[in-house]
């Protein structure tokens, strides 16, 4: 019998929710009356995400390739040691994400320091540590040269290029690469940077390829084949005898609404996600025309995390406001903003089977003193649904727990895992007022 991982339904849709081999009730059980809401990882999911796609970057032979992942999805120093076992590499947008990739003993070669906007410190930090970084503008290659000539090193990077595509299919505040995004350079507007890492070259600088970004919840992969199909003509430049790097960016999309005809009236939205193997396909033949000297890293985001976490929170109560029928938990914009920041879905459910109580649709809503503060809508739940009673707020792993806040001073949730031995392992403590006040002078 295959065994299972990740977050599922025993046997089908009328059975408790598992984590890999164990059912959340028991997990729960076990904690003895956990405060609530809580994060819990299947790492067993991480594995077989990252496994996956190495897989099929396989197929791109006799193209080499690389798998990297972006902390900013979510930063949990206890996923590195798995992603370093598998050779990934990381993608950092700040100096604290790089110094904790450094710290947990990536190779500064497979780590790529990224941004529009960085800070003196983080890019001394990266020339000194030898770290691959993205050039984004003109001014942000005049800074790095300079700290490169004060430390006397070389510091090694990539031109992150804006390919002005003119729709990625994606949420406005998640693209990043049509032609007003705040990221990268132009790729008709290259000339002035070429010529300054010209005057420069091999004394301070090095120029290693070309990165593009193209935003997130990719659920076209066309686009990343016109990216493909844009970037490639940059590698037949003369100037520069080091390139050998083609970094591209994305996050390809998941299926959060897997289980929404649970918790809805009506079928599931007929939306096609592409699988990883459908995004390894869209690049295939447009890298044929790479020289077989240059390297793809491929960096799909937040696929590579975000099924791999669940929310756990508590029933507070139910309540009427006109025609709505609101249940209020104890989750909240605070520990899962998405929703509230881009409409987006997350399925929630209850831990238990689906039992024979009547479903009635609710907005699903959090305890924080803002009308934006809910968690889903019109989801049909038990009409039976008490204080104290578990739910699970699904594939919350990618840009939750490292976009949480502690606004109206709610303590940042406890995270957990089951280990290989099926032993609960405590990755975060829940936060305490005291600790939210720790950083206050206090006279």
């Amino acid at each position: 019998m295959t065994t299972k991982y990740g977050f599922y339904y025993k046997e089908g849709y009328d059975d408790p929710l598992c984590i890999d081999q164990t059912s959340v009730k028991q997990f729960i059980e076990r904690l003895s009356s956990p405060p609530t809401p809580f994060l819990l990882y299947s790492f067993e999911q991480f594995r077989h995400n990252i496994d996956t796609y190495q897989q099929e970057l396989k197929n791109l032979a006799p193209i080499r390739s690389r798998l990297s992942y972006s902390m900013k999805a979510n930063y949990n120093p206890h996923l590195l040691p798995i992603l370093k076992s598998a050779k990934v590499m990381l993608t950092t947008v700040s100096g604290g994400e790089m110094q904790l990739a450094l710290s947990n003993g990536f190779e500064p070669s497979s780590i790529i320091y990224n941004g529009n906007g960085k800070t003196d410190e983080s890019i001394e930090m990266a020339i000194d540590a030898g770290v691959l970084l993205n050039v984004d503008s003109l001014f942000d290659l005049e800074i790095i040269l300079e700290y490169a000539r004060q430390l006397n090193k070389i510091a090694n990077v990539l031109i992150r290029v804006n390919p002005n595509l003119s729709d990625t299919n994606v949420h406005a505040y998640n693209t990043t690469a049509s032609k007003t995004s705040k990221f990268g350079t132009n790729i008709d507007e290259l000339e002035p940077i070429y010529n300054l890492i010209e005057e420069n070259h091999d004394k301070w600088i090095r120029l290693y390829g070309f990165h593009c970004h193209l935003g997130s919840t990719i659920s076209n992969t066309q686009i990343i084949t016109e990216c493909v199909q844009k970037l490639i003509p940059l590698f037949d430049i003369k100037r520069f005898p080091h390139l050998r790097l083609l970094n591209i960016g994305g996050g390809l999309n998941i299926d959060y609404k897997r289980y929404a005809q649970r918790t809805k009236n009506d079928n599931n939205d007929d939306i096609k996600i592409p699988t990883i193997e459908d995004y390894i396909q869209s690049i295939k033949e447009p890298l044929q025309l790479l020289p077989n000297t240059i390297e793809l890293i491929v960096e799909p985001g937040r696929s590579l995390i975000a099924n791999s976490c669940i929310l756990i929170t508590r029933v507070l109560g139910q309540k009427s406001t006109g025609s709505i029928q609101q249940l209020v938990v104890d989750a909240s914009m605070t520990e899962c903003i998405r929703p509230a920041l881009y409409q987006a879905y997350h399925h929630i459910d209850t831990i238990n089977s689906l039992s024979t109580d009547e479903r009635i649709p609710f907005d699903v809503v959090g305890p924080v003193c803002e009308s934006g503060d809910f968690l889903g809508k019109q989801r049909c739940l038990p009409n039976t649904l008490k204080r104290g009673d578990f739910l699970a707020i699904f594939d919350v792993g990618a840009y939750c727990s490292s976009m949480s806040s502690n606004y109206n001073m709610r303590p940042r949730p406890a995270e957990y895992t089951l280990d290989e031995h099926e032993h609960i392992k405590v990755l975060k403590k829940r936060e305490t007022n005291e600790d939210l006040l720790r950083s206050f002078y206090v006279e």
